[in-house]
């Protein structure tokens, strides 16, 4: 047999064994540390705090079609808007194909794999979020993001309490977003992060991204100074119901060119 006929086995079979490989092959491109490691991670519960455009959408839905290798496992991926729950679902979609799974029942909210699989992609306002059994995987994405009953001191905490007792004793969640705000329970797993609590938290700032930079340096010149800490920095700042940009306040009181120099 040819060399170059091996080839294809030998990638497969480094696919099989390394995660970063099967990660790669799935993305389509090589992927950065972090990336690797949120994939890859054991931990029963990571929350990953990255910045806009870094590409974590797409390691969220490698993370599912690896789930999708499970015999009869299930699947949940939750977003704040249905636009955002469909960008997981197709980018899901998109990496099957460089998969042998087979899809046998297609909707516009759920993929059936040939082995009894499944993966459910649904708004954080469906009514029928609610009820699944025996989750294996629970994916919320731009998790700061969820809307929040009127009389809610944690923003999106209802809605969490209500779906993660839909997972298995080994199932994994994974909670994913930019910052917004403080007063909400993706902010609450960073700022009331204990020792030994078990959450796995990674922290990805767009500047710390060699291939963002150009792209960074753009949003840089794009955003107001807040925002910029907010989006790529992935700062956790104030909620927005001030009526004045924090970094208009900032220069106002800063030491250096003050309006109301800071004593």
């Amino acid at each position: 047999m040819p060399f170059d006929a091996l080839l294809p086995w030998f990638e497969d079979l480094e696919r099989q064994l390394d995660p970063a490989a099967r990660l790669a092959h799935w993305i389509g491109h090589e992927p950065d540390p972090w990336q690797v490691e949120m994939f890859s991670t054991k931990a029963s519960e990571v929350a990953c705090r990255v910045s806009r455009q870094a590409g974590k959408t797409s390691v969220l839905a490698a993370r599912a079609v690896e789930e999708l290798h499970v015999p009869e496992s299930l699947t949940i991926c939750i977003a704040p808007a249905e636009r955002q729950a469909k960008i997981i679902a197709r980018e899901i979609g998109r990496q099957l194909r460089r998969t042998d799974l087979v899809i046998t029942r297609s909707t516009l909210t759920e993929l059936e794999m040939s082995n009894g699989a499944r993966v459910v992609a649904l708004p954080s306002t469906s009514d029928t979020i609610r009820g699944f059994p025996s989750v294996s995987l629970l994916i919320i994405d731009e998790c700061a993001f969820l809307k929040g009953d009127d009389d809610e001191e944690t923003r999106g905490e209802t809605l969490i309490s209500g779906v993660l007792p839909m997972l298995t004793t080994q199932g994994q969640v994974f909670f994913s977003s930019t910052p917004a705000g403080k007063q909400n329970y993706f902010a609450k797993l960073f700022l009331d992060a204990k020792p030994d609590d078990g959450i796995h938290r990674i922290v990805v700032r767009g500047t710390a991204i060699p291939r963002l930079a150009e792209k960074v340096e753009r949003m840089r010149r794009t955003l107001s100074a807040t925002k910029f800490r907010q989006e790529i920095e992935v700062e956790m700042l104030a909620d927005g119901a001030s009526y004045f940009d924090l970094s208009i306040i900032e220069q106002a009181t800063s030491t250096e060119s003050a309006i109301c120099p800071r004593l």
